[in-house]
């Protein structure tokens, strides 16, 4: 599936959010997006299975629905990286993704954890090696 830059920013806000969010919330977090741009996206996204209405909440003296993100949009955009991955794999070594990934993470328990995580994937493998 094709995500375009409107499609990825959405639900880069609501994965970014702890909370299911209106439209207008994803407007007044986005960059520069209209309340019809998001609209037609969250038509979009939904449709493609990639958000989903989590709720209803109050919004001034209205009704307004809450959208949050599907696993199917993990998925997706866990393929989209990879397809860029590949692309790029005889340019950027493995060296600067991985530890291109570890900066980028400011809290260091997280790091932690991102690299023990990295150390038993890469004891599986080795064990699958053997095999």
């Amino acid at each position: 599936m094709r995500i375009n830059q409107r499609e990825l920013e959405v639900l880069k806000i609501l994965y970014s959010s702890d909370q299911a969010l209106t439209s207008s919330q994803i407007v007044n977090a986005g960059d520069g997006m209209s309340q019809s741009t998001v609209q037609a996206v969250i038509r979009k996204l939904m449709a493609a299975d990639l958000i989903e209405v989590k709720g209803i909440t109050h919004s001034g003296n209205v009704l307004s629905r809450t959208f949050g993100v599907t696993e199917r949009s993990r998925e997706v955009l866990n393929q989209r990286f990879l397809e860029y991955l590949r692309a790029y794999k005889n340019v950027i070594g493995l060296r600067a993704v991985v530890g291109g990934m570890l900066e980028m993470e400011e809290d260091e328990t997280k790091k932690g954890e991102y690299i023990k995580v990295l150390q038993k994937l890469l004891a599986e493998l080795k064990d699958q090696e053997k095999k």
